[in-house]
């Protein structure tokens, strides 16, 4: 098994783990980028290894300090690095070296009706007591519906689906008033749906040597709009490669460094769940993000500051 030194290696090529390592290389340091799936391979000033599957990470004493991983037709190699990034994504094998298990945050309770469609513009997200709603174009004059609430809340919605989603309407004005004569629709689409919503952070985040990102770290579920998850995935690449790049030149001790990009992470995180980001909870029709370009996307993220 062959072995080669790096400052950083990333695991995952996605949002998070291809802006990460952008970054990090592009502020002078060794960047390695793995990823099991082909990608485009580009990346100045870093080495791109696509069709290679992580494997383990290399621990030794209390820190991680490489990655091995297992290029398709080749054997096995060890990657050694002074930090790991873990953007795998959701389903990582990595995340277990420094986070604990994952569960649900919450439920999910949604169906299609037939509304007024000069107010069932979106998407759009609207906070209230037990959680939050969603409503969105469905197609075909439709508008879903669904609230994200609380897991105590588990059972009430179980046992009466429909009756839970009217009454978590009734205490959402906005719900409540996008509903006011509209009629669930007709079959599979207007029946009400209960499901994980999997919105969810690690216990933490960090470990001496390795880093989580994108959904590896934090991700929110598939009724939030899809930007946010890009704004979250750049958010935590920005605050990854400011912290790797204090540790990496000395100008930052590991622990408060990585302990800081923890801190302004979950802070995102939670920004998110709460406010939706997007200041006027609003995406329209036909909208991107980020903007075209990545620098643009970054920027937006904060990763410049």
């Amino acid at each position: 098994m062959s072995s080669e030194p790096y400052d950083v290696v990333v695991a995952g090529a996605g949002t998070a783990g291809m802006l990460t390592a952008a970054l990090v290389a592009g502020r002078g340091h060794r960047v390695l980028l793995l990823e099991r799936d082909p990608c485009p391979g580009v990346l100045p000033g870093g080495v791109v290894r696509q069709r290679s599957t992580a494997v383990n990470v290399v621990i030794e004493g209390e820190r991680v300090a490489g990655l091995r991983h297992l290029p398709e037709g080749a054997p096995a190699r060890t990657a050694r690095a002074r930090c790991v990034v873990d953007a795998s994504g959701g389903d990582s094998l990595l995340r277990r070296h420094v986070a604990g298990a994952r569960g649900s945050s919450g439920l999910a309770v949604y169906a299609c009706f037939r509304a007024d469609t000069g107010r069932a513009e979106g998407p759009r997200r609207f906070p209230f007591g037990n959680g939050w709603f969603w409503t969105a174009p469905a197609g075909d004059g439709l508008t879903q519906v669904g609230a994200v609430v609380r897991p105590d809340l588990a059972d009430r919605v179980r046992a009466d689906p429909e009756g839970a989603l009217s009454g978590f309407a009734e205490a959402c004005p906005p719900v409540r008033d996008l509903l006011t004569g509209a009629a669930r629709a007709a079959g599979g689409p207007g029946r009400v749906r209960v499901r994980p919503h999997w919105s969810y952070t690690d216990h933490r985040l960090w470990r001496r040597g390795m880093l989580l990102v994108g959904d590896a770290a934090c991700a929110v579920g598939a009724q939030s709009l899809p930007s946010l998850g890009t704004h979250l995935a750049c958010r935590g690449a920005g605050l990854a490669a400011r912290a790797l790049d204090g540790f990496l030149r000395g100008t930052a001790d590991e622990a408060e460094a990585f302990a800081e990009f923890e801190r302004r992470y979950r802070e995102a995180y939670d920004s998110v769940l709460r406010d939706g980001i997007l200041p006027d909870e609003c995406l329209p029709h036909g909208g991107t993000f980020p903007p075209p370009g990545l620098s643009a996307g970054a920027a937006r993220a904060g990763v410049s500051r």
